[in-house]
């Protein structure tokens, strides 16, 4: 049975306290890390849910999906297939290579031609994956972009973040930023090239009617959810552990503290007199000379 002295003792101790405050901050870290990572799967969850409802959709015209050049494409409307009729710029200046794009194990560039629609909208395509020169920092035999009227299909992603130009070579960018790569496109090729441009979405190809070569194919996106969810539950497990070890190391001092109490030693006690008995009496009187 545990003392109440003891129990008190060692729930209001120093080292008690500084236990209930690690705890609580342990807890507070393993539940933190896994809403993180339930975000993450959250994120991913959504993402994959976009791709399954517009990848293999039917081609709508561009303008069901963006109304005006410079709205954003909206989260839901990723990787919606449009199709367009018109002509690919085919300037050399109009020929740009987005670097470090990668395919499996290997890094490359991504060729990016504007395309210029009947109606005077243009938009930034990805044809395709291109392998880089083994000893130059240049794609290596890039097909070249077909002449004449098109019909293509592409499908739409967002425009990437705009980064900072860090001396590209000439004909080359680092990401596919149509509002910033406005400006190298050049105005005499074809009328209103850079006038109605698309700034918040770029084009994947999907197809060209008629058909020409073409670079790489961009691989399907990745649809699965990742390890995310079961990292969540295993962050919010390692919480109970805390405080679950806070009680059993208390419990155990506890009881420590009141065997310790039980083992107290005591004061010895002075031993009683033993009662005589008749026959000792009668013999020491005997040998006791004063006797009567």
């Amino acid at each position: 049975m545990t003392s109440p002295t003891a129990r008190r003792r060692v729930l209001f101790s120093r080292d008690t306290l500084v236990g209930v405050l690690v705890v609580l901050l342990a807890v507070a870290v393993c539940v933190g890390l896994g809403l993180w990572q339930y975000g993450r799967f959250e994120a991913r969850r959504d993402q994959a849910r976009v791709v399954e409802a517009n990848y293999s959709s039917d081609p709508v015209p561009l303008s069901e999906v963006i109304s005006a050049p410079e709205d954003p494409l909206a989260p839901t409307d990723d990787w919606t297939p449009v199709q367009m009729h018109g002509q690919y710029c085919t300037d050399p200046a109009c020929q740009l290579y987005v670097r470090n794009r990668t395919l499996g194990a290997q890094v490359g560039f991504w060729q990016l031609v504007p395309f210029v629609a009947d109606d005077g909208t243009t938009l930034m395509v990805v044809r395709g994956w291109v392998t880089a020169h083994s000893q130059e920092s240049v794609p290596a035999d890039p097909p070249p972009v077909p002449e004449g009227e098109q019909t293509i299909t592409v499908r739409l992603r967002p425009a990437e973040d705009a980064l900072e130009r860090r001396g590209n070579p000439e004909g080359q960018v680092h990401s596919v930023a149509p509002e910033q790569i406005r400006a190298q496109l050049p105005t005499g090729s074809l009328p209103r090239l850079d006038e109605s441009l698309v700034t918040g979405a770029y084009g994947s190809l999907v197809a060209e009617d008629p058909s020409a070569p073409k670079p790489t194919a961009l691989p399907a996106p990745d649809t699965s959810l990742g390890p995310h969810l079961s990292y969540a539950f295993q962050w919010w497990i390692f919480a109970l552990f805390f405080p679950a070890a806070l009680i059993y190391r208390t419990h155990r001092l506890i009881q420590e503290e009141s065997e310790d109490d039980g083992n107290t030693p005591r004061a010895p006690r002075e031993p009683r007199a033993r009662r005589r008995s008749r026959d000792e009496e009668e013999e020491d009187a005997l040998l006791d000379p004063s006797a009567p």
